[in-house]
């Protein structure tokens, strides 16, 4: 009793609802009986299972369903055949999951191992390998009620597995014993023993000449005669050849060569999305985009979902002066690759050849959220000036036409417009590494809009903006900047008439004026700046009269 006692407060009390249990457990008890069913009632479930995975795609909801009917078979093993089938469907369900894979492979292992009487992995001992095993007559007793695959079937699957997981090395052992070399070279490739897997070839070779194993060589020793030795075996029908040759003629730089091994591949074995997207890509650096486009609209009807291919079919249209042809692709490439920025700026400039002008604005805050989240590494491209002005200019343009032509419609659509591109504009001169240009395309924006109580305050951002590049005064093109905007900062204050922002500006325009002539020292100053210095005079005798 001291002991039982002792043992029990050492124990850990568990909480059931923070556990993941095997089983559903409901709080009646009565509802965790499970009757006995016949070994009839269980084929019948198992099929009903089966029947849920043909008539469903498989998914999350198609495993779940099937789940319930598995969990209720394996209540039961009153028979080998019908437990077995059980736990192969449950294992196949399992390796979709990523924290029961491994364990759902290992139950496959053991179902395979079940058909051996050697010593393996899940059966280490004598009495679990033959003792235990069930006898002939038990295992074979229902096998016509229930599908259960052959040995060599399972072996394979198993194999396969294995190999998407990576263990290429056990896969390879497997497609030994069932003799699929094809396979064992491809383990032994991936797993880095080329020469083993050279040797195999040259075994089977050794034993009957088969393309496949020609292909093979071809591979691991980067003989083109191999696979020519490949195609002459097979009269010029094995596929993989071909491509296997357009590879290393692109590999070496024989783009002609490659694109011809590429077309004679998919005369042979059409349905190759793989291969008609590099033969377009090699077509398009040969500059034949006709062909290119041939091959990319090949790929897209095969695969729908390949946005790589769509964003090329657009290039393509875009290298022909098809904006129209390359918007649509430019959407189907987008439902597929989101976050590429580099369709993006296709989009960007597709939409501004169409004058969609909200969408080219819903690309370029796209790109300026790529920009913060992602790192500097990407190469991300920052907005261009073209493209900033060339929406405003059309925005602009936009809200005027449908001005004109007094359509409701069109007016309040322009409007919302102009809303996004103040939007982009704000957030183009929040960014701690504003351009000068930013400021100029918001006081043209603002000015045209009416916002005058801005436009002052953008163009005095623009002149920080010049002045802070290094040598803007002896700068041929920056110079001419600094003095544009200081008369059009001179014009704004002069049309507000405010005897302080003229005294204002007469500073500023002193300090820009001496730091030119200081630059300029015993040397003739820019036309440029000689009107500064005359603007300078007017400004110094506008503020002598108002003061008299």
């Amino acid at each position: 009793r001291k002991d039982n006692k002792q043992v029990e407060s050492q124990m850990i009390q568990h909480n059931e609802d923070s556990i993941l249990l095997e089983r559903v457990k409901f709080v009646d008890e009565e509802e965790n009986k499970h009757y006995d069913l016949s070994e009839l009632d269980l084929s019948i479930l198992l099929a009903l299972c089966l029947d849920v995975k043909n008539e469903n795609p498989m998914d999350g909801l198609t495993a779940e369903q099937m789940g319930g009917y598995l969990e209720r078979i394996l209540h039961q093993h009153d028979d080998w055949m019908i437990y077995a089938t059980s736990l192969l469907e449950r294992a196949w369900l399992e390796c979709e999951k990523n924290h029961a894979r491994e364990r759902a492979i290992l139950q496959i292992q053991a179902l395979c191992d079940q058909h051996t009487q050697r010593l393996t992995m899940t059966q280490s001992t004598f009495k679990a390998a033959v003792e235990d095993s069930a006898p002939p007559q038990e295992r074979l007793r229902n096998l016509h009620h229930i599908v259960y695959p052959p040995r060599w079937a399972m072996l394979r699957d198993l194999a396969d597995r294995y190999a998407k997981l990576g263990v290429v090395t056990s896969a390879a052992e497997i497609f030994v014993d069932l003799e699929l070399w094809d396979e064992v070279v491809e383990c032994y490739r991936a797993a880095g023993k080329e020469n083993q897997a050279e040797k195999i070839v040259r075994q089977r070779l050794a034993e009957a000449e088969t393309p496949r194993m020609w292909a093979a060589l071809g591979d691991l020793t980067k003989d083109p005669e191999c696979f020519e030795k490949a195609l002459e075996i097979s009269n010029g029908r094995y596929a993989s050849a071909h491509v296997a040759l357009g590879v290393y003629y692109f590999e070496k730089g024989d783009l002609r060569a490659s694109a011809e091994s590429y077309q004679r591949a998919l005369k042979v074995k059409p349905l190759q999305p793989a291969v008609w997207f590099r033969l377009g890509t090699v077509c398009m650096r040969l500059d034949e985009w006709d062909d290119a486009l041939v091959a990319f609209t090949e790929v897209v009807q095969q695969e729908p979902e390949e946005g790589d291919a769509w964003a090329n079919i657009a290039a393509i249209h875009m290298q022909n002066k098809d904006p129209a042809s390359a918007y649509p692709a430019l959407i189907e490439s987008l439902k597929q690759k989101r976050t590429n920025w580099r369709v993006w700026v296709s989009k960007l400039y597709t939409c501004l050849d169409l004058e969609k002008y909200d969408e080219a604005l819903q690309a370029c805050n796209q790109l300026l959220d790529f920009r913060m989240k992602k790192n500097a590494s990407e190469s991300i491209p920052q907005l261009e000036e073209k493209v900033v002005r060339a929406i405003v200019g059309g925005a602009l343009v936009s809200y005027k036409d449908a001005t004109e032509r007094n359509d409701a419609a069109a007016i309040d659509s322009a409007r919302r417009t102009l809303s996004r591109v103040r939007d982009l504009l704000t957030r183009l001169g929040s960014t701690s590494k504003s351009e000068p240009w930013v400021w100029e395309v918001s006081a043209f924006f603002n000015d045209t809009v009416g916002l005058d109580e801005q436009v002052l305050e953008d163009l005095m951002k623009q002149y920080r903006a010049l002045l802070s590049i290094p040598g803007w005064e002896t700068d041929t093109v920056q110079l001419p900047k600094v003095c544009r905007v200081v008369r059009q900062i001179y014009e704004m204050h002069k049309q507000s008439d405010c005897k302080e922002g003229l005294i204002k500006f007469k500073l500023l325009l002193k300090g820009v004026v001496k730091k030119v002539q200081a630059s300029y020292f015993n040397r003739e100053v820019p036309d440029e700046a000689k009107d500064l210095e005359s603007l300078l005079t007017e400004v110094e005798s506008i503020v002598a009269t108002e003061k008299e």
